[in-house]
């Protein structure tokens, strides 16, 4: 059998609900050929069925992982199993939109010496709607990004929506894959190992759809403010040590604000007692040229409009 041009790896658990819509998106995305690895971690609400339905369709090997313990682990499993150079992930909540496949592989090919291929994603609420957009700050063409200059945006805050990279299974091998341990932080910490070993493709084309909605295991785990805060400060931890030493002191309070003002809507979203004093002692620590990079770079607009927008359409259809 001929190598597959791309691995799609696609931890499941329990996701039949939307798993139909995400698997109808891989359908009819071009000629070159992929390979779909579901990693199933016992799930019991029929997505097995589901995902043998679509084999007739799709290239889907079912791995079996009913004790693997997270989506991170599943991650893991498949890229272990993984034949293709280049691999992408999927959630079982989120879609391809037509033509990703290749013009993912077309940027790959224009830029084969990049680490981590991207583009900006849609968010998509349960009704599949798409309700706004999200990515880095790396502007409106296509083009190469330093890593330095990549690690500098990231680091502040994860901009990536995870339908919306690719990346060398070799690299991913190399770099330990997903850290297991962090429920809430294991992709930003995964683009930080990529960013920090090269350079980043960019396309300014909005290819894929991620859902978003109350019952993911970001939100449940958010609950726990200490272990949430944890988990934002440990790719900040780890990873910064890797800009040069003078973009260290500026980066470093970025960071750290973001990660504030993340804990604060946190906290409020699940309506437990807090201050918003301790992220504007470091906003406004920052200064004028501060509080533009981190607007820019926290898309902190980006990610609340369309989660108001999804909570006022909430509140209309009471």
């Amino acid at each position: 059998m001929s190598i597959p041009a791309l691995s799609v790896i696609m931890p499941i658990f329990n996701g039949a609900k939307t798993l139909r819509a995400t698997l109808e998106s891989l359908i009819d995305q071009g000629e070159a050929s992929i390979e779909i690895l579901a990693v199933d971690q016992g799930s019991d609400d029929g997505s097995r069925k589901i995902l043998k339905e679509f084999s007739g369709q799709l290239p889907i090997q079912i791995i079996d992982a009913p004790k693997s313990t997270n989506w991170m682990a599943n991650t893991n499993i498949g890229l272990a199993a993984a034949s293709a150079p280049l691999i992408t992930m999927l959630h079982q909540d989120d879609i391809w939109l037509p033509g990703r496949l290749d013009a993912l592989l077309g940027l790959a090919t224009k830029y084969p010496d990049a680490e981590l291929w991207l583009h900006p994603a849609w968010f998509m609420d349960t009704e599949n709607r798409l309700v706004g957009t999200f990515g880095p700050a790396f502007g409106m063409h296509e083009r190469l990004i330093d890593g330095n200059a990549a690690m500098r945006a990231l680091i502040v805050q994860n901009s990536i929506a995870l339908p919306a990279a690719m990346f060398r299974r070799a690299s991913a091998l190399k770099l330990g894959g997903l850290s297991e341990d962090l429920w809430y932080t294991a992709d930003w910490d995964f683009w930080l190992k990529l960013v920090g070993a090269g350079s980043v493709a960019w396309m300014p084309r909005k290819l894929a759809a991620f859902r978003v909605h109350e019952h993911s295991q970001t939100v449940k785990g958010s609950r726990d403010m200490q272990d949430f805060a944890a988990q934002l400060a440990i790719p900040l931890e780890r990873h910064l040590g890797t800009l040069p030493n003078a973009d260290i002191p500026r980066s470093k309070a970025l960071a750290e604000a973001s990660n504030c003002l993340n804990t604060y809507l946190a906290a409020r979203y699940h309506k437990q007692p807090t201050s918003i004093r301790p992220f504007l002692d470091k906003f406004f620590k920052l200064g004028p040229s501060g509080w533009a990079a981190f607007l820019r770079d926290t898309r902190i607009i980006k990610r609340i409009w369309p989660r108001l927008r999804i909570l006022r359409s909430k509140r209309k259809s009471v």
